[in-house]
């Protein structure tokens, strides 16, 4: 229900020639739509590029109904790791090496935490992304090493020696 509701009102906003209340949201083919209006330049105004020049933190459910975790979070992962050969440096300040870029991955984690009440097994993410900012807080101003990307396993918390580095190879867990 709230991915239509998204996913509409940015298709309104971004190309709102097309008759989305008629043709529903799911019809909508967005490479057909760049040569019938200027979707691809409005997009591109604010499309990541993954040249991160500053710390950044990503914390992610593997649960999420809203912005599942392939499609969003590992996908943006992945947009930063192609980037940082092109980052290179800049008066002598070297931004591959300075802007560190952690994905925690919360496994049962989901966006929308009301949830919960239905399935119990999900796990509430507000804690891992306050720890999350805390550890980018730390990192800034006190130059301690960030924790790497790594599965925050359920009922588990970021570490710096986390139990399972990188991406969570299994979404739930009972």
């Amino acid at each position: 229900m709230f991915w239509e509701v998204t996913l509409c009102q940015w298709q309104k906003r971004l190309d709102p020639g097309y008759a989305t209340y008629q043709s529903g949201t799911g019809t909508y083919n967005y490479v057909s739509r760049l040569s019938a209006s200027d979707v691809g330049d409005k997009m591109a105004a604010f499309a990541t590029t993954g040249r991160i020049l500053r710390p950044l933190v990503t914390v992610a459910g593997t649960m999420d109904g809203l912005l599942p975790i392939d499609h969003h979070a590992r996908a943006y992962a992945r947009k930063v790791d192609s980037e940082r050969p092109a980052i290179g440096s800049a008066n002598g300040f070297d931004f591959g090496r300075t802007a560190p870029y952690r994905l925690y991955e919360v496994q049962n984690g989901n966006h929308i935490e009301t949830y919960q009440d239905t399935f119990p097994q999900l796990e509430l993410i507000e804690r891992h992304a306050h720890a999350a900012f805390g550890a980018l807080v730390a990192h800034v101003e006190s130059h301690v090493p960030l924790p790497p990307d790594q599965c925050v396993p359920r009922g588990g918390v970021i570490a710096q020696q986390p139990v399972q580095a990188g991406h969570c190879a299994n979404l739930l867990a009972p």
